[in-house]
């Protein structure tokens, strides 16, 4: 038995390493849009808001050609779902596999336990398929006892463990803490990070981290400070890929009332687009000093009139500490000891001498480097 986890251990660990037909740098991701809107007017502005990878959800089997199709002329890679490539893989996985937008297949977005066995051997149908191909699945947050009954899992830990044993090169979570009023969901979304980035360090797999950006029920129209919080604190404890919900404005259901995001329901841009765009340029040189980057150690830290999220990291042979202001609408300030040894990395990569204070904004994110 020890010789069998051990095994399974090193596979874990030889996974990460795989290279497929990925993004370069860091996975920047829209998710999703309607199968009627496969064109390359919606690509090419899903590309020039700063993603570099989307989500679909073909209808049919033209639909998924379609889509692999417009993304490769956009300069976009591709996670697929597909209920052809759910029921019967073999029947399309072969025609697509070589698809140079194709990067990974979606097997489930928030799974229940009762569906470890399913997607197991599904996941293992494709590898059959296609050997270097790459599957994804989303996991619930733990957003508190009664969630986690319904997964079917006493504690959320156990659940991310669970599913990072199906084969799949990264795990993916979604948690949305902003909530109307500016109100943040503090402790279960760090306790949710928290285990998150537990299973990442055990396994050797990088997280990836949804991000919301289309209001409905409690969550508020996003603003930039919204945004850049979801994004910073993800970074700041060592997410290696961020995802947006929802690119496309879902259709309202009797439990949730989409409306506003970035693409609406007829195919036009919403107000949301621009915000996600600016997001989206603030974060690319940002997110690339975190590409591949190894977080040392993560503190929360009170200050004179707020709470930042302090994390050190290292890349290349260069240590860095960052500051993540943890409220959503509220500044921060920010003390510092100067020295001779550290200077202050802007958002656009570029430095600058250290000061003694700095006011950060809600959700905002301040990058030191030793030199």
């Amino acid at each position: 038995m020890k010789t069998r986890l051990i095994l399974t251990f090193l596979c874990l660990l030889s996974l990460h390493t795989t290279k497929g037909n990925e993004p370069q740098g860091f996975p920047i991701i829209a998710d999703i849009l309607p199968t009627e809107l496969y064109d390359n007017v919606r690509f090419s502005d899903i590309r020039d808001a700063g993603f570099n990878a989307i989500m679909v959800w073909p209808k049919s089997r033209p639909n998924i050609y379609k889509a692999l199709n417009v993304a490769e002329t956009n300069g976009l890679k591709v996670l697929m779902f597909s209920v052809e490539i759910e029921r019967r893989p073999e029947t399309i996985v072969p025609s697509i596999k070589d698809h140079p937008a194709l990067w990974q297949y979606i097997l489930a977005d928030e799974p229940k336990m009762k569906r470890w066995q399913e997607l197991y051997n599904l996941q293992q149908r494709i590898a059959k398929l296609h050997p270097k191909g790459q599957c994804y699945i989303n996991l619930f947050p733990n957003a508190g006892q009664w969630l986690l009954d319904d997964i079917g899992v006493k504690k959320y830990s156990d659940y991310v463990k669970a599913f990072s044993m199906i084969e799949q090169p990264q795990i993916s979570y979604d948690f949305y803490p902003v909530r109307k009023g500016g109100k943040v969901s503090n402790d279960q979304w760090y306790a949710t990070l928290e285990d998150i980035r537990s299973e990442s360090l055990r396994t050797g797999k990088p997280f990836w981290a949804y991000i919301l950006c289309v209001p409905h029920g409690p969550y508020p129209m996003p603003t930039l400070a919204h945004l850049r919080l979801q994004c910073y604190i993800n970074l700041a404890y060592g997410a290696q890929g961020i995802s947006y919900f929802s690119y496309a404005t879902p259709t309202p259901t009797k439990n949730n009332d989409f409306h506003d995001g970035p693409l609406l329901r007829n195919g036009k841009k919403g107000k949301t687009y621009k915000t996600v765009k600016k997001m989206n340029a603030e974060l690319k040189p940002v997110a690339s000093l975190f590409w591949q980057s190894k977080v040392t150690s993560i503190k929360h830290r009170k200050c004179i009139n707020g709470e930042v999220v302090v994390s050190h990291f290292t890349k290349e042979g260069n240590r860095y500490t960052c500051f993540v202001n943890k409220s959503a609408d509220k500044d921060v300030i920010v003390g510092l000891q100067t020295s001779d040894y550290i200077i202050r990395i802007r958002k656009d990569l570029k430095t600058e001498p250290v000061k003694s204070t700095y006011t950060l904004g809600a959700g905002d994110i301040l990058i030191m480097r030793n030199k």
